[in-house]
Formats: C-alpha cells, sequence, structure tokens
C-alpha cells in the first residue's frame, strides 16, 4: 500500500469511528505501532507505512517454474515424443520417467499400420497414462486437419476436407469443424492441433485439399477461422508448414524439396497468411524439410536460423513456439546423408541438434526407439557441451511453459 493510500485510508477510518476504536482498527490493519498526541488523535509513523510487494512479472515466474525443472527435464521439454501403441508399454514409459519428455504427438495408424488404439475408449485411457506417468505435464498433439489428413476419423467419422470447407463460401463452416475437433480432442486427452494449413495451393507436392485455396487471402480468412475455432475452445492450433509448401517440389514425407520463387514472390504469397494471422496468435507454427533457395541453399527451412530468427521471428516478428515437422521424414534423412552421416539415427539426432540451435524450439522426435535414444543422446551431449547455449535452451523452455500456462497445463503461483 502506497503512503497516500495509508492516509486516506486513516481520514476515513477517523470519521468513522473515533479515537480508541481507532487504535485498534489501525493496529489489527499492520499499520506499526500507534500513539497518541496530547489532543488524543491517533498517529502512525511515517516510516511504518507499509509498501506494496512487487507482483513477478509472468517470465519470472516462468523462469521460475524453470528453474525447478532437473537438466534432464529441461532437455526432455524441447521434445515431443511420437506415440503409436495400444496401450501404456515399456517404450513409452523409457521416454516419459527416464529421458523426461514433455510432449507427445498421437498416431491412430502411423504410416498405415493398424488402428491403435481401436477405439475412443483405448484412446483416452492412452492419453490419461502417458498423463499419470509424465513427471511434467503433456503438451499432447494430433494431426487433425480433416479429409485426407483426419486422425479422429475412426473415432468420431470423417470431416470435410479444408479444400471442403472453403469451397462452402462461408468461413463460419471452418471455424464450426474446428470447434467441433477442439471438442472431441478434449474428450479424447489432446490439446494440440498441428493444424491449420496456411501452405498456398500453388500446384505443389501437397495434395490440394489439404490447403483452403490458391490465394493468399482466402487461406488466411478460412484457416483463420479454423485456428479460431480451435483456439477459443481450448485447443493450441499450428500454422504449417513454415515457409510454405504450396509451390514446393515435393512432399517432405517422401524426398527433400525445393521452393524456387524469389524473395519477392515468397513475401507476397507463400508468408502472407503467416503475417495475417499473428493476430490471432497461434499456439504454434510448424517449420518443415524445404529447400528455399532464395533465403538459404545450404540447409532446409528446419535447420535454417535465416528462415526460423531471420525471417519468421525477425521480420515477422513470431515470439510463440516454433515446432519441428517430424525429423524422422524421409526428406531429412535424406539431407543428412548428403551431410555425410550414413546411419539414418545419427543423422536424425544431428538435424535434431542442428534444429534447435536454428531457432526451433519444441523438436518432433521420431517413433522408433533406437532413433529417439539417439535423439536423446546427442541433444544431452549439446546441453552439457555448451553447443546449445543455457540462453538458447532457456528461451525455448519459456516458451512452451508459457503455452503451457495459457491452455491451463502448468498453474503458476
Amino acid at each position: 500500500m502506497s503512503r497516500g493510500q495509508g492516509f486516506g485510508r486513516n481520514r476515513r477510518l477517523r470519521a468513522m469511528f473515533g479515537g480508541a476504536m481507532l487504535l485498534l482498527v489501525l493496529a489489527a490493519c499492520g499499520n506499526g505501532p500507534v500513539t497518541t498526541t496530547p489532543a488524543g488523535i491517533a498517529t502512525t509513523p511515517a516510516t511504518a507505512t507499509a509498501t506494496r510487494t512487487p507482483v513477478p512479472s509472468l517470465d519470472q515466474r516462468i523462469d521460475a517454474y524453470i528453474a525447478t525443472l532437473t537438466p534432464a527435464q529441461q532437455i526432455g521439454q524441447a521434445l515431443m515424443l511420437a506415440v503409436y501403441a495400444n496401450a501404456y508399454d515399456a517404450n513409452l514409459d523409457q521416454a516419459l520417467t527416464q529421458w523426461h519428455l514433455g510432449s507427445a504427438i498421437f498416431f491412430p495408424n502411423y504410416n498405415g499400420g493398424p488402428l491403435m488404439p481401436a477405439t475412443s475408449a483405448g484412446v483416452r485411457q492412452l492419453l490419461a497414462d502417458l498423463k499419470a506417468h509424465a513427471d511434467t505435464p503433456l503438451l499432447l498433439a494430433t494431426d487433425e486437419e480433416g479429409g485426407e489428413v483426419d486422425r479422429l476419423s475412426f473415432y468420431y467419422g470423417a470431416t470435410k476436407s479444408p479444400q471442403q470447407l472453403a469451397a462452402t463460401g462461408d468461413p463460419q463452416q471452418a471455424f464450426l469443424q474446428a470447434q467441433t475437433d477442439a471438442q472431441r480432442m478434449a474428450q479424447l486427452g489432446l490439446n494440440v492441433d498441428f493444424a491449420p494449413l496456411a501452405d498456398v495451393d500453388q500446384g505443389g507436392g501437397i495434395d490440394s485439399s489439404r490447403m483452403f485455396g490458391t490465394t493468399a487471402g482466402r487461406v488466411s480468412t478460412y484457416a483463420g477461422a479454423f485456428l479460431d475455432g480451435l483456439q477459443q475452445n481450448g485447443v493450441a492450433g499450428t500454422l504449417k508448414h513454415w515457409p510454405g509448401l504450396g509451390a514446393s517440389t515435393g512432399n517432405p514425407d517422401f524426398t527433400l524439396p525445393e521452393v524456387t520463387h524469389t524473395q519477392a514472390q515468397l513475401n507476397a504469397i507463400d508468408f502472407a497468411p503467416y503475417r495475417a494471422l499473428l493476430p490471432h496468435q497461434p499456439g504454434m507454427i510448424m517449420v518443415t524439410h524445404v529447400i528455399v533457395p532464395a533465403y538459404d541453399q545450404q540447409a532446409p527451412a528446419s535447420l535454417s536460423p535465416i528462415l526460423v530468427q531471420q525471417v519468421l521471428r525477425g521480420q515477422l516478428g513470431y515470439q510463440g513456439v516454433v515446432v519441428t515437422d517430424a525429423m524422422d521424414a524421409q526428406g531429412l534423412i535424406a539431407y543428412m546423408k548428403q551431410q555425410g552421416y550414413s546411419d539414418p539415427a545419427q543423422g536424425i539426432a544431428e538435424a535434431c541438434v542442428r534444429a534447435f540451435l536454428a531457432g526451433d524450439d519444441l523438436i518432433e522426435a521420431p517413433i522408433e526407439q533406437d532413433r529417439l535414444a539417439a535423439v536423446v543422446a546427442a541433444m544431452t551431449q549439446a546441453v552439457s557441451s555448451g553447443r546449445i547455449s543455457p540462453t538458447r535452451l532457456h528461451e525455448a523452455l519459456r516458451r512452451i511453459i508459457a503455452l503451457k500456462v495459457r491452455l491451463g497445463l502448468i498453474k503458476l503461483p
């Protein structure tokens, strides 16, 4: 309480109570020793006025939370576990209890495999078990775009693709579909959707049905409505695939593509939906494995400080979580082979370190246990050796924890 507030309160109390009662009230309120003048008027020494304790900022409270995490837990916050299982098992337990991974992505039919779990009740139990065994609250994601990439369709039925939603001519339809998706995700225990696509369809390597349109304006309108439908219903949305696959020569899942646009074209078309949707505060932006020579002739975007730090953060101004596309994508494995890594596990592990150094905060780790072990070892070594600086690790942790706070997963004191 400021001195002015204390004096104002004392005047009101004098008017209400008078001398003797005032002494008791002031003493009970903690204003320090009370004395009386010869005329019987109560006073308090100026030095005894209470002072207001500064309220810690959100960053300070997040920093205090980060300080409670062990080094292994801090590294684990930057890694996302890929989950494809009928039920909680030893591999998942190792990832959560030994390696301390702080996020997970759920696949019900990884690479076209059999459906696991077969029922929504099984999914709820699996995700509940993940949460119960994790030592920090988990970001739990899936890819629920609708249409071709519709992870929840096995449990709730098929939903319209982005192309079909945009064809209605009504952005509210995209909002309502995302609202329904978010409600279903919450029922299962998920809190992050790797959608919507902000790619502008230009005849590239991504199926047209996955995109909302052929112009930046149309994509911004419908992707924005979808993003709002998710985030206004408690699920973090993810704009993807930065810096844009709409004009790519292929899909990074299968090959290492290029986008040969000039910087002017990229800024006018491919980057435009991201720029337009930043005011919607997307929970995440996913960066993918594509070569964009106009900005970086050497590294794919996921490993490029130019495209992540300089362009996405510096020029566009995004300060939220940057998550990688799957780090076991064939396009990235092929790139790391070009870099001299003939063993895919070691190539993926080194790529994860490079991605983190490039400015990606959250690494979507490979699903195979030996590859995941290699990633954990490489990240741990990079942190302990100083290759990944404490500052770089801390800034990523701040963003990840801030998103968990935003979703209500972590309650800060």
